[in-house]
């Protein structure tokens, strides 16, 4: 018997393929990087952020950064801020401890081609509060 030709049996695989595909461009991650020895990706580029001042380091602590991007203008700033919060407050969980944000840079609307939603968080892992 030979196969089916048939677009129909096809049509749903197909589908779940462009789905995949899409889905996880919403957002562009690169890694948790020390922030003493990391870029900002900031740094250099055509569309400047502002940067807010959270809190002040704590002395002897290793801060990162972690900076989250969206690939269309359709993003919300918020959720790409979301998104680096969790990811900073997953990282110091691995370490067992709370995460604390120190610095926040954000990208300046109007979000047009070349200056999509972009978040850029520095934080340290601190011991979590008890209670």
């Amino acid at each position: 018997m030979k196969p089916d030709p048939s677009p129909h049996r096809t049509l749903p695989l197909a589908a779940a393929i462009a789905a995949l595909a899409l889905f996880p461009g919403c957002v562009s991650t690169p890694p948790i990087q020390p922030a003493a020895t990391s870029k900002s990706h900031f740094e250099g580029n055509e569309y400047p952020g502002d940067t807010l001042t959270l809190e002040r380091p704590t002395p002897g602590e290793e801060s990162y950064r972690v900076f989250e991007q969206a690939r269309t203008g359709e993003v919300p700033l918020q959720t790409v801020r979301s998104r680096a919060e969790d990811k900073a407050r997953a990282y110091c969980n691995g370490k067992g401890k709370g995460m604390r944000g120190l610095v926040e840079t954000d990208a300046r609307p109007p979000y047009i081609q070349g200056n999509f939603a972009r978040v850029e968080l520095i934080f340290e892992c601190t011991a979590k509060k008890p209670g």
